[in-house]
């Protein structure tokens, strides 16, 4: 019997160190986590729009080039 009044008797708390940092708590890890997943999303979406950008400026460099080659081929054998 006496072990079980053991068990039911209250524990003694842990000393604490008032220097110690604060303990994890996992609701902070989670709005990091969120935090993080947010700017990597954002990243992703500045990324897409720049291959868009370069897409389109490389599509319009090809057709001044050919518009350019095409006028210089006409003027030279006009000559």
């Amino acid at each position: 019997m006496s072990n079980i009044f053991k068990a039911m008797k209250a524990k003694k708390k842990r000393a604490v160190d008032p220097n110690a940092p604060p303990r994890p708590n996992l609701m902070t890890h989670e709005v990091k986590l969120r935090e993080q997943k947010q700017d990597f999303q954002s990243l992703v979406n500045i990324v897409q729009q720049q291959e868009e950008k370069i897409r389109r400026l490389e599509s319009k460099l090809n057709y001044q080039a050919n518009y350019l080659q095409t006028l210089h081929h006409k003027i030279s054998n006009n000559k």
